[in-house]
């Protein structure tokens, strides 16, 4: 990923200077709303993209679009246009949320299944999840549907992975049987 490095740095200069005048947690919401913006609207990636359109003409628009956030915010926007990195606005949005979770130990539980799962149901899996993790850490779930899965579920915490999945037992037993050295004897 290009500017990774540079995203990396300006969130990690945004998560200081929101500490200093402590409004880390303001800001943590905001940027989950500017990351769901770019990834929702084309058009203003596009827009953030484009050589087109000069730095005047950038900040006019982006400050209409996130007038409702806080000054701090709307001025680190601003920056990173003047800066010329606006481009990479989604990137350091993702790098100050992933800054944001470490610091307050927080674990995103990445649950994949076959079907919507119902509450009680997430409920046990991220129970079961807890039982590795620190204690005082806090787990926020993201359900994701993939019916290619058939049944059962992956779930993914930081590096780790279960999978039940019927797809990966079926593909298990697909590779069992390809390899099967059993040589009939006529």
């Amino acid at each position: 990923m290009a500017g990774i490095r540079a995203a990396s740095r300006y969130a990690k200069g945004l998560t200081q200077y929101a500490q200093e005048v402590g409004q880390t947690q303001a800001v943590y919401a905001e940027m989950l709303d500017l990351k769901t913006m770019l990834t929702n609207s084309h058009d203003l990636r596009t827009f953030l993209q484009s050589p087109i359109f000069d730095e005047k003409k950038k900040q006019s628009v982006l400050s209409e679009v996130f007038k409702g956030f806080s000054p701090l915010t709307q001025k680190f926007i601003a920056l990173t246009v003047k800066k010329g990195r606006e481009n990479i606005l989604d990137q350091i949005a993702d790098q100050y949320i992933r800054l944001y979770n470490a610091a307050n130990k927080i674990v995103t539980a990445e649950v994949i299944s076959a079907v919507e799962l119902d509450q009680v149901t997430l409920d046990k899996i991220v129970a079961k999840a807890k039982e590795s993790l620190p204690a005082d850490a806090q787990v926020k779930v993201e359900n994701k549907v993939d019916s290619s899965l058939i049944g059962g579920f992956v779930l993914r915490v930081g590096n780790q992975q279960i999978d039940t999945s019927i797809k990966t037992k079926v593909a298990n037993l697909k590779k069992e049987f390809s390899k099967n050295d059993y040589i009939p004897k006529y």
